[in-house]
């Protein structure tokens, strides 16, 4: 399962965006706090949620899930209850029932302990901030999200994509501190200012918040480095049909796909 930021929402906080990208700013190191570690928030119970997605199955997904159910009842190990506890969250992915699908992935995060394993289950969780889930379960997946990264920074402190995935978390759903996500990614470019998702994710919210200009220097910067990068181009075609500037269009479209 792989993880692509992008699809995200700022209208409603963009001013703020607009203040902060103007600066540079420098938030705490990103930390595992011990209290996080200890316990995860609960904005809703996983069964909750799991008993309300069971009604909306059809019978034939319910015999499916059912036949995954009694595999992992039957297996004793947990190390043998992993590959049934995959399946059973790319069951509910595939429906795009995404807490679901966290879930079960952080199952088995808890048993293999391994940073791949808690990215997945946090990039499960991140799907879950997008689109229309009502808002208790927006914040049991940003809860979860944040959990599952942070365990994941824990084993890999050098690896700055959970650190970004970390702050996309509070980025797409803000809460008593709307800048708190988009002051960690500011304080990760000065960490790792070659980080290309990095990059490409701050030009898209530049884009999102009307800075056309600041954002295409990022994405200049980009295209000479990578100049066959998709995103990269993708960006620049709508930040020129933005600007007005249809001139070199022709060369941007041809490497968007």
């Amino acid at each position: 399962m792989i993880f692509s930021p992008g699809r995200l929402g700022f209208l409603f906080f963009g001013l703020l965006l607009i203040i902060y990208f103007g600066f540079n700013i420098t938030s705490p190191d990103l930390r595992v706090s011990s209290k996080t570690k200890s316990q995860t928030l609960k904005a809703t119970g996983l069964e909750n949620i799991e008993k309300g997605a069971l009604k909306s199955l059809t019978p034939s997904q319910k015999a499916e899930l059912d036949q995954f159910n009694k595999l992992k009842t039957e297996l004793k190990l947990d190390q043998e209850k992993v590959e049934i506890l995959k399946k059973i969250s790319g069951f509910w992915f595939n429906l795009n029932q995404f807490s679901l699908a966290g879930g079960y992935a952080k199952k088995v995060a808890e048993i293999e302990k391994t940073e791949e394993a808690w990215k997945i289950a946090g990039s499960s969780f991140l799907y879950g901030l997008d689109g229309s889930a009502e808002l208790k379960l927006q914040q049991f997946c940003q809860q979860e999200a944040v959990f599952c990264f942070e365990q994941a920074i824990s084993l890999n402190t050098a690896e700055p994509s959970y650190q970004l995935y970390l702050a996309m978390a509070y980025v797409k759903l803000p809460g008593a501190e709307p800048m708190k996500g988009i002051k960690m990614m500011l304080d990760l470019e000065t960490k790792f200012p070659e980080y290309l998702d990095l990059q490409l994710q701050l030009a898209e919210l530049g884009i999102q918040t009307g800075q056309f200009e600041k954002a295409k220097l990022r994405i200049e910067k980009i295209i000479i480095k990578e100049p066959k990068n998709s995103k990269a181009n993708c960006l620049m075609l709508q930040i020129l049909e933005s600007l007005g500037q249809t001139k070199d269009l022709n060369k941007y479209q041809l490497l968007c796909k």
